[in-house]
Order: C-alpha cells, then sequence, then structure tokens
C-alpha cells in the first residue's frame, strides 16, 4: 500500500454522541436531542468525555492519531442562540489544547445537529434566514476564539443529506410549513444552508493558513440494470451530490439542478448578494463520509435517510446487520469520480463499520471490523495511486459513542467503552483487537494492514 508521508490518520465524532454532561455550562436542549428512539438511550450521558477526554486522547495517541474531527455543540456554547457560555466555550479550549498535546490537528465541524431546540420552535431552524444568520454569529465567534489553533473547519456534517430522500429535516431544526410544497422547503433548506455556509468559509479564509472543507454523505447509486432508464436514474441521483460539490469547488449551482428547479416552479427564494456571494466563497478541500451504496432502478426509491437509512437491494454485496450493503470498491470510484471533475483535494472523514461486540478477558475480538477497514484503505490507496489527492483517513466514532438513533449496541470503536443503552455501569474503556491493528496500519502509514 502507498499512502503520501503526510497522510492523515485519525477518528471522528460529534459532542452529543460522546461528551455526556448535558446541564453543563447551561447547555440547553438540541434538535439532535429529538432523534433516539424510546428503546434505546438519550443522549444526556454520552460516553462522559466532557470530563474523560484527555484520558481518551491518550489512547488515541497510542495509536498514532494525527488528526480528529469533532463537532462544537451549538446548544452547548450559545443555549438560546443569542448569549454565550463562557464556560463552555472555556470547555472546548481545554479540549483543543488536550487534542493538540496528544499530538492530533484539529478539525472542527460547525454544525452536526446540535442547534438549540429553541430556534426550531422560534423560527422553525434553518429554514428561518434569521437562524441562519444566528448561526454566522455563533460560527463566526468560534473561528475567532479556536481559529490560532484549529486550522480545518467544516462548516455542516454531510451538508447534502438535507436534499437526500427521507432525510430528517428536524436535523436541521425545521418542519414544512401547511402552506409551502415540500420540495419547495427543501429547495429553501438547501439555499439557506449554501449561504450560511458559503459566510463561514468567508470568515476561515481571514485566517492564515485555515482550509475548509465541504462534506457530503458519498452514496454511490449503480444502475440496476443496462436499461438506460436505470442510468438515467443512477445519474439524477447522484446529481444531488454533485450539486454540492459543484457549489463547494465553483461557487454556484449546478447547472443541472438550476434547470431542475425552474422547471419544477420551486426555487428558493434567494436575497439580493446570495449568488455573489456563494460565487466567492469556494473551499479549499473536499471531504467525505462512506459507507455502502446503492441501487438505482427507474421509478424506484434507491434510498431512504429517515433514521437508519435504508438502500436498495445489491445482490452482489453483503450487508451489515443494520442492512448497510459492503462496498469498498464503490469508495474508490467515487473517489476517481469526484477528483476527476473537481481536482481538490479529498479527505475521508468518516468510514467504519458498526456492529455488536462481546467483551471477553477485557477485550473483544473484532475481526469484521478490521476487514472492513482494512478493504476500504486498500481500495483508497488504489484510488491514489490512480491519481487522486486523497489527504487522509478517519474511523468514524474511533472510541465506542451512541449511535445517531442513541444505540449504544451499533459501535465502531477501535475502543470498547462500558455501557448499554439503560445501563450506564462503569464507561471503563478497553482496547479491542482493532485498536491494535489500526496503531500498526498508522506507524507503518499504511504499507501494513493485513489483519494479523
Amino acid at each position: 500500500m502507498t499512502f503520501p508521508k503526510d497522510f492523515l490518520w485519525g477518528g471522528a465524532v460529534t459532542a452529543h454522541q460522546s461528551e455526556g454532561a448535558y446541564n453543563a455550562g447551561g447547555k440547553s436542549p438540541a434538535v439532535c436531542d429529538l432523534f433516539p428512539k424510546p428503546e434505546h438511550s438519550d443522549f444526556k450521558d454520552g460516553i462522559d468525555s466532557y470530563h474523560r477526554y484527555d484520558d481518551d486522547f491518550s489512547l488515541f495517541e497510542e495509536m498514532g492519531f494525527t488528526s480528529y474531527r469533532f463537532s462544537i455543540d451549538w446548544s452547548r456554547v450559545c443555549p438560546d442562540g443569542i448569549n454565550f457560555s463562557e464556560e463552555s466555550m472555556q470547555f472546548y479550549d481545554d479540549f483543543i489544547d488536550s487534542m493538540i498535546r496528544h499530538g492530533m490537528e484539529p478539525m472542527c465541524s460547525l454544525y452536526h445537529f446540535e442547534m438549540p431546540q429553541l430556534l426550531m420552535n422560534k423560527y422553525n431552524g434553518f429554514y428561518s434566514r434569521e437562524v441562519v444568520d444566528m448561526f454566522v454569529t455563533y460560527a463566526n465567534k468560534m473561528i475567532d476564539r479556536y481559529g490560532d489553533r484549529v486550522k480545518k473547519w467544516i462548516s455542516f456534517n454531510e451538508q447534502n443529506a438535507i436534499a437526500l430522500p427521507g432525510s430528517s429535516k428536524v436535523a436541521y431544526g425545521a418542519v414544512c410549513p401547511k402552506d409551502i410544497d415540500e420540495q419547495t422547503f427543501i429547495n429553501q433548506l438547501v439555499h439557506n444552508t449554501f449561504v450560511a455556509h458559503a459566510k463561514v468559509v468567508e470568515k476561515v479564509h481571514t485566517i492564515a493558513d485555515a482550509k475548509v472543507l465541504g462534506m457530503v454523505i458519498y452514496i454511490p447509486a449503480y444502475a440496476a440494470t443496462c436499461n438506460p432508464l436505470d442510468e438515467l436514474e443512477s445519474r439524477n441521483q447522484m446529481a444531488l451530490t454533485d450539486m454540492y460539490f459543484d457549489m463547494f469547488t465553483y461557487g454556484e449551482y449546478s447547472s443541472y439542478m438550476m434547470a431542475k428547479m425552474k422547471n419544477e416552479n420551486n426555487l428558493p427564494k434567494m436575497l439580493d448578494g446570495d449568488l455573489e456571494l456563494l460565487k466567492k466563497n469556494k473551499v479549499d478541500w473536499l471531504s467525505l463520509s462512506y459507507y455502502f451504496s446503492t441501487v438505482a432502478s427507474h421509478g424506484k426509491l434507491s434510498i431512504e435517510m429517515n433514521g437508519n437509512a435504508k438502500a436498495a437491494t445489491n445482490p452482489y454485496l453483503k450487508a451489515s446487520e443494520w442492512g448497510w450493503q459492503i462496498d469498498p470498491l464503490g469508495l474508490r470510484i467515487g473517489l476517481r469520480d469526484i477528483y476527476a471533475k473537481y481536482r481538490l483535494p479529498i479527505m475521508v472523514v468518516e468510514n467504519g463499520f458498526g456492529m455488536r461486540d462481546i467483551l471477553e478477558n477485557e477485550t473483544v475480538i473484532d475481526d469484521t471490523r478490521i476487514d472492513y477497514m482494512k478493504d476500504h484503505l486498500e481500495q483508497i490507496a488504489l484510488a491514489i495511486n490512480e491519481g487522486v489527492d486523497c489527504r487522509g483517513y478517519l474511523m468514524w466514532g474511533p472510541i465506542d459513542i451512541l449511535s445517531s438513533q442513541g444505540e449504544m449496541s451499533k459501535r465502531y470503536g477501535t475502543i470498547y467503552v462500558n455501557r448499554d443503552d439503560k445501563d450506564l455501569k462503569d464507561m471503563k474503556r478497553y482496547k479491542k483487537k482493532s485498536f491494535y491493528w489500526y496503531k500498526k496500519v498508522i506507524s507503518t502509514n499504511g504499507d501494513d494492514i493485513k489483519n494479523d
């Protein structure tokens, strides 16, 4: 395997799935608190990283992490959307400083579904330009405060999820008004978050050496057959993601999506200066999360993002217990396609395998997880060898965290956390077999990825 000598290795988490400390510093409920199902856990306690992050960072340092992606919880640092909590901002000062001491370059996501619920209830979230302005005020405050240490920023986690079928708009604090067409509502959310993103880019670019990574969730949609109608369906579905890459790279809507909105009479409201703002503020790198692929058939829904994402079945692929189809080659295909179109550096900032783990003799033998990661890293290396400028790989949840639906049973980590959905237990950390495997991978810069 051949990876660049400065290739970034590490992991990624969110604040709400890991921190706990639900009322520290005046934190208010966030829109993500509406996600968990009753049979699972809420996010109130997480894995207590609010109090244990320094010890956790020591474990990441032992693995050799050089990069760590985290989110700032908007509802913690600005509980009412207006007034900032100095106690909470100091927490992130200490958090970032510890990360750097342990050898990791911080990468900050400014929005990962942690909007104060107050802004949903009062303004309907990002459907409102008032909330766009509030988000920009919050983002600017964070960039000013931490920009001397944080040089890589993501405005919105998986920003294209807004446009994907069935995705929860509650994640953006919004519900479709009764007098608005559903697609017009979605297009307005898309546009408003594009504007918010552009203003983040504008701010970050005032800081020396700072970069913005435009991020999508990348889900290849293969044509189910060689029927041209299936191929057209595949291209139409991928156009929803390409719209974001076009905006990130060129600062404008793709010609196809602009024509589609005009033809369907569901253009969003745009304020004077919006298009000029978008055009001026382009990203430095592209980034993506990647977990599975899907199949496109004419007239059929191939992906639904509501809750646990569901994809159309591909008979050539195996799937996880949660139905996510395992497709390492799809990542390589995607990286090649993205780089051929946009020619910007790319970073994989989320990838991993959720599975049930059994703790025995103070460890977990998780060969299935190792094989999943190994197979994806092999395909990244091949893509690099084929000319793709890929700068790094961050595994999702390097330490077990709650899933987006509040499941502790769906674990991604190389470090086991001793709690389950309803019983917090002692939250003690245990190294899994994958801990030592990933440590070896990083120490050899990917030259040795065998599962010994």
